[in-house]
């Protein structure tokens, strides 16, 4: 699950860093990443909706971290008033919740589109 985690941060930060492009790329990045991502999460015997919001809130936590640690950063280098403090936070609240809920649709509908199907070996049926 972790491996497709990565992947997933970096196709996001991968289209974040391309010129004129990321206007484009980095809203649906997450969107992106969940679907690509979610073929190297390997989770035994949990259901593919339950498979997907744990990936999708996998990468937000892991979006919080990364969003919160530069958000620190400026807040300590600029000299910013009260206001911009508050939207700031705000700013890193709703990029996260967005990163999460867009990775696990992205997720879901890449299971989905494939059938259902889980990366791991089908157990045979009893007859």
């Amino acid at each position: 699950m972790i491996k497709g985690v990565f992947i997933a941060l970096g196709i996001m930060l991968g289209s974040l860093l391309i010129p004129l492009v990321h206007f484009v790329a980095f809203p649906a990045s997450p969107f992106i990443g969940g679907y690509f991502g979610i073929k190297f999460a390997q989770v035994p015997r949990e259901s593919y909706a339950a498979k997907c919001l744990l990936f999708g809130a996998l990468l937000g936590s892991l979006f919080l971290i990364l969003v919160s640690l530069a958000a620190a950063l400026v807040v300590t280098l600029s000299d910013l008033g009260q206001r911009f403090l508050v939207i700031i936070w705000i700013g890193v609240v709703v990029l996260t919740l967005y990163t999460g809920s867009m990775s696990a649709l992205g997720a879901m509908f890449s299971v989905l589109r494939s059938g259902g199907q889980s990366s791991e070996p089908a157990e045979a049926a009893p007859e």
